[in-house]
């Protein structure tokens, strides 16, 4: 029997390749250059070459020998002919990616079950626990039956309609964005995942089905489709890959994006009807669609660094068929140029694109490893011992085959050629030193601040000291007041009977004790004596609160307090915030200053530090006092990351007075304003103060916010579980 050749091991300049008979070559045109794009069925590989590429290729007919296709590439195209180099690297690649094979060789046959592929460690992979996939087979039957009826959505003037239907939908929403804002809040309630799963199953349906009808529409057909469930959740996936034969780069970009497409459509017209929709649960309804049509297919459909439709349009755009595997290439090649000294350039990756590629590559190797590290934590957080072990699968299948190459060929290494190994452990340990001087030898290269908001002066605030309703308000806002002018009154009845009561009861005792004194009773007089002064006690304190229901000025100034008049006849709590009189003391900036940072607060107690208030007002201000006690209180709820803010929070507990709280205690620290700011700046707007450089290093600083970040993310997912449960 015939035994191929070994492609490392001989020299092909002597040797014959035949392309396989399966192969499907097509000229398309890009920015009025020719281009050749290869396809290959059995494996749905793509693959686009040039023009002298492309006659290089035609004269492997397994009886012209590399140096014979050479000579005649060379006398055809003059100028344009690449060098024996160029041409040993393409007829390398050919080799590499089962396009041709040695003159001879049996499985050049073009059996799919013989072709000749790099092993990708697809066994490992398939038993992934996060990327499982379920093929359903050809959907092209059933798409060709559908396509009289849904086919005509994808035509030029109802694809103009539909744009402006959602240009038109896009504005109804804005109009409407506080309903919808509101309503935001229904969609993550444990009673409504059940709706949010049937709504994301059927638009990802219908998000399939579009490339399907649009790809037949073109000539094109749908080799497979089925489902793949990312963490458990179900995504409808499509193989429209034979899109690449056509000519046209519009017909292939419409392709693509013809699921997103549609899920749009159907956002726009359900906008239309949630915004006429009196029925509650039809509304609810139709909020999820548009919630589930619209952010999925921004959030996941659209990402470029995804291999979904985003990522095949961006493709287009780049003409660059195979983007993800030419910039995986385009790495591998600048970490061999780096590490190993190699300057190995393969037709794939060569060409005013190759910085693309590089760039391209790097970022979605990034972005593969932020998913892989948020699906892991996520499955140990949601299903605890299991998702540990969860986990460690998912690490085996992604990265298990890529390192237990790298560990290959770095015993190849040692055996072929030791001095690459030894520059690449040079270059890596270089790295890594540089690296690790920058990280903990450098601190944090910019000044930590802390958030804040302006407040009055502690004491221009005018609390209820008792419980009661309010029975008058002898005030305006914006009023002018002097001290001692009457505010308001209370009315507590309860309080006014005790004290009554106590009085007639003082009474009572003042009389047995001049009784029990006139008989000579001794006992009975210190009995009442003692009745009496607690009496007396209870009387005292119960007049002190029947004073506070009246409320003075406690200083001359202006009153500050919204719809005074609704207080009337309302019910107040002692410590119940009534009104403010502006004495035109400084305001205070109240800022919370975190845990790492208190050592830097705590020195700047009693100096003078730079502050901006908003975005226009920079000053500076002096720093009254540090509590020395953290808190997870929020110090004022426009801090909260919900109204704007920067604190993290979370929903307290159902025995708690406050609605948030901070994810992890703060310190607070109160900052005393300049005078002229005292007119200028409102109540309640927000700030922050300047409190230095740390003395953290780079790679503190860094640890504590991921892990600030995860610990938020585990509370917030936990906090979710339990709300479900």
């Amino acid at each position: 029997m015939f035994s191929a050749p070994d492609a490392s091991t001989v020299d092909l300049t002597r040797t014959k390749l035949t392309l396989r008979p399966d192969l499907k070559i097509s000229a398309q045109v890009y920015d009025d250059e020719t281009f050749y794009h290869i396809e290959l069925p059995a494996s749905s590989e793509y693959y686009r070459i040039g023009y002298t590429e492309y006659v290089f290729l035609s004269l492997l007919d397994g009886c012209t020998t590399f140096c014979e296709a050479l000579a005649i590439t060379a006398r055809t195209q003059g100028a344009a002919a690449f060098s024996q180099q160029q041409a040993l690297s393409l007829y390398s690649w050919l080799l590499e990616r089962g396009i041709a094979d040695f003159a001879g060789d049996s499985s050049g046959t073009g059996d799919s079950s013989k072709t000749k592929k790099k092993p990708d460690g697809n066994v490992v992979q398939k038993c992934n626990p996060f990327w499982i996939r379920i093929p359903f087979g050809s959907p092209d039957d059933m798409l060709k039956r559908l396509q009289p009826v849904l086919g005509w959505l994808f035509s030029p003037a109802a694809t103009v309609i539909a744009l402006g239907v959602m240009v038109l939908a896009a504005l109804r929403l804005g109009n409407d964005w506080q309903r919808f804002q509101s309503t935001a809040a229904t969609v993550f309630a444990p009673d409504n995942w059940l709706w949010l799963l049937l709504a994301w199953v059927v638009l990802k349906f219908i998000h399939e089905v579009a490339p399907g009808l649009t790809c037949q529409r073109y000539g094109g057909s749908v080799r497979d489709t089925g489902v793949i469930f990312a963490f458990f959740a179900p995504l409808a996936y499509v193989d429209v890959t034979s899109s690449w034969g056509f000519s046209s780069r519009r017909q292939r970009i419409h392709t693509a994006a013809a699921g997103m497409y549609v899920e749009l459509l159907l956002a726009s017209v359900a906008v239309f009807a949630w915004s006429h929709m009196e029925s509650q649960l039809l509304s609810h309804l139709l909020y999820n669609v548009i919630v589930m049509a619209s952010l999925s297919t921004i959030l996941f459909n659209a990402n470029p660094l995804m291999r979904f439709d985003g990522y095949y349009i961006l493709s287009d755009l780049l003409n660059m068929p195979n983007l993800y595997t030419r910039s995986s290439e385009a790495v591998q090649q600048l970490l061999g140029r780096l590490l190993l000294g190699v300057n190995n350039t393969s037709p794939a990756v060569t060409g005013r694109h190759l910085c693309t590629l590089r760039i391209y590559g790097i970022a979605a190797t990034f972005w593969r490893l932020l998913i892989c590290a948020t699906l892991m934590i996520a499955a140990s957080v949601f299903f605890h011992g299991a998702g540990v072990l969860l986990a460690v699968a998912g690490m085996v299948a992604w990265f298990g085959v890529p390192v237990w190459k790298a560990i290959q060929a770095g015993l190849q290494l040692i055996e072929s050629n030791p001095t690459r190994l030894l520059r690449a452990a040079v270059v890596v340990s270089l790295f890594v030193a540089v690296s690790g001087g920058i990280l903990f030898g450098l601190p944090v290269p910019f000044a930590s601040t802390a958030p804040g908001t302006v407040e009055l002066h502690e004491g221009c605030r005018i609390r209820s000291s008792v419980d009661g309703f309010v029975s008058a308000v002898l005030v305006t806002d914006g009023q002018l007041v002097s001290e001692g002018d009457l505010l308001m009154t209370l009315r507590n009845d309860e309080m006014s009977a005790q004290m009554k009561d106590l009085e007639l009861q003082i009474q009572q005792e003042t009389v047995r004790r001049q009784i029990a004194m006139k008989e000579h009773d001794a006992g009975a007089a210190r009995v009442a004596q003692g009745n009496l002064s607690s009496l007396r006690t209870q009387h005292l304190e119960t007049r002190e609160q029947v004073a506070g229901l009246t409320i003075y000025a406690p200083s001359s100034g202006r009153v500050m307090a919204r719809n005074l008049h609704h207080l009337a006849d309302t019910f107040v709590n002692e410590g119940d915030d009534l009104l403010v009189v502006d004495d035109g003391r400084p305001r205070e900036l109240i800022v919370s200053v975190a845990q790492e940072d208190f050592s830097l607060a705590a020195k700047k107690a009693g100096t003078v530090v730079d502050l901006r208030i908003g975005t226009r007002v920079r000053s500076t201000g002096i720093v009254q006092r540090v509590t020395p006690r953290a808190s997870t209180r929020l110090p004022s709820p426009a801090l909260a990351a919900p109204a704007g803010g920067s604190l993290a929070v979370v929903a307290a507990s159902t025995d708690s007075d406050d609605e948030l709280r901070l994810t992890e205690p703060r310190f607070h620290a109160i900052v005393e304003l300049p005078e002229d700011m005292a007119s200028d700046e409102s109540v309640g707007e927000r700030g922050y103060i300047r409190l230095g450089r740390s003395d953290r290093t780079l790679a503190t600083y860094l640890y504590h916010q991921s892990t600030e970040w995860l610990r938020d993310q585990i509370e917030t997912a936990q906090s979710a579980t339990r709300q479900q449960l």
